[in-house]
């Protein structure tokens, strides 16, 4: 007969405090993936005649639709905790450069946010809390850093001017 016992202590790992707002940007994360994925399936086939291509075009118009409702649930509730700001803003960021029309106006927001991500994009201290919402914002990063890749976003000059100022955007004001 076997004995189980408890090998970690009752207080052991403190579970983050889950919010609304933590809850919505993990939907944003799946389906940021999904219109990463989606978009590259579209680029593998390079626009032929193939008859599968209307399918791919579908998949890749709702994982737009799906991320899009994602953001747009992000924008709508409120920011409960402290941990929950950097959230919003990495979503901000995420809606301002998929809906930004200029060319070269994405690649100069994710600039913006490689320059601020460490005092913009992060939560402050070491509780479960924050470190929790730091994997998730250093997921999102590299979501993003994976989204810019895409030649949906190849309207402009992959590098600006070379300064050592950040470019201005409508988004930095959000910051």
């Amino acid at each position: 007969m076997t004995k189980q016992f408890t090998i970690t202590p009752e207080q052991g790992h403190e579970p983050p405090n889950e919010t609304p707002m933590s809850l919505a940007f993990r939907d944003v994360l799946k389906t940021m993936h999904a219109f990463i994925v989606a978009e590259r399936d579209l680029e593998d086939i390079a626009y032929s005649r193939d008859p599968a291509y209307a399918i791919w075009a579908e998949d890749t118009e709702k994982a737009h639709e799906d991320l899009a409702d994602a953001l747009v649930n992000v924008h709508s509730l409120p920011v409960e905790t402290r941990e929950d700001q950097p959230l919003r803003r990495m979503a901000l960021l995420a809606d301002a450069m998929i809906g930004h029309e200029e060319p070269g106006g994405a690649r100069a927001l994710h600039l913006q946010m490689q320059v601020a991500f460490f005092t913009k994009f992060q939560a402050c201290g070491i509780s479960s809390t924050a470190m929790h919402r730091n994997g998730l914002l250093i997921h999102g990063r590299h979501l993003i850093d994976a989204m810019i890749s895409l030649p949906l976003f190849d309207g402009g000059p992959i590098d600006g001017p070379h300064t050592d100022e950040p470019p201005e955007s409508d988004f930095g004001a959000a910051l």
